[in-house]
């Protein structure tokens, strides 16, 4: 099991990078479509959706909602830029989704019989899905090279080791026992110290490289990096509540060793939405090309 999840996690990492650095953003753009789109596929098992009809006139009615988010965005093979007043709309309506979630999180699972309906798991799932596209295809088209993109990546992923070994060294009190056992209140501190020391180490190449930075943009930037790395967790324990009220261990086996494609990307499904929003409100005058 140890080496078929090593094996994958690698390919996964090439492939990634890849994408990332040698593509279009409208190319990325697509890349993104496509792997977002076999999570809805994984989305439609966690609104307990059994037959290949009805998964398959949600896969329809959402790549419908998408191809219309993309018009309005202006994503076009041509395009330079995309609207960011829009962005920043669909990117906000995110972050308030990801504070409703907080309170299910907080009262699952007494709460659950009030919102565990395909209905209402269908609307999540728009909200959910979409402005974590729609973050990630801005991330590309501020910075074309890609590093935005794997800046919001090592976030997310160095929040997670942090909070693994200092879980594993501290975990005593448990962070949402009835969500994810596992989770604990000092790997959830450990995730949080990480992730401030590395967006710190991104001081010098964001200044350099980005935009110069002050003493309140400095600050500015590592508070945007801490609020990345808190909603990251939201991601997380929020897909482990919708397993878990589906009697699931994972959301899908087109990873093998790592589960479904949401498995992967659930603490990025907020921090994405999140670090783009901030990003477009606090720093929008920055050269990003």
């Amino acid at each position: 099991m140890l080496k078929t999840r090593v094996i994958t996690a690698l390919i996964m990492l090439a492939v990634l990078v890849a994408a990332t650095l040698w593509t279009s953003p409208f190319q990325f753009a697509l890349f993104v479509s496509g792997v977002l789109l076999i999570g809805v596929m994984e989305w439609t098992r966690l609104m307990g959706l059994q037959g290949a009809f009805a998964r398959g006139a949600y896969l329809l009615g959402f790549i419908l909602v998408m191809f219309l988010l993309a018009l309005a965005i202006g994503l076009r093979p041509a395009a330079q830029t995309l609207l960011q007043p829009v962005v920043i709309g669909v990117t906000g309506l995110g972050l308030l989704f990801w504070f409703y979630a907080f309170t299910l999180i907080r009262t699952f699972p007494a709460t659950q019989a009030q919102w565990a309906t395909r209905s209402r798991t269908a609307v999540m799932g728009l909200l959910t899905l979409l402005p974590t596209w729609c973050a990630l295809v801005q991330l590309k088209y501020l910075n074309p090279a890609g590093y935005m993109v794997f800046a919001v990546i090592a976030l997310v992923s160095i929040a997670d080791i942090g909070a693994f070994f200092a879980g594993r060294a501290w975990g005593h009190s448990k962070l949402a026992p009835h969500v994810s056992p596992g989770k604990s209140w000092a790997g959830f501190w450990g995730g949080m110290t990480a992730s401030v020391l590395l967006a710190i180490l991104f001081l010098y190449p964001v200044h350099q490289y980005v935009h110069p930075l002050n003493g309140a943009s400095a600050a500015l930037w590592l508070a945007t990096a801490t609020g990345v790395a808190v909603f990251s967790v939201m991601g997380d324990l929020f897909e482990s509540m919708l397993k878990r009220s589906q009697g699931m261990k994972d959301s899908g086996t087109v990873l093998p060793g790592h589960g479904g494609v949401l498995d992967r990307i659930d603490s990025l499904t907020a921090a994405a939405p999140v670090f783009v929003f901030f990003l477009l409100v606090l720093f929008g005058d920055w050269a990003w090309q």
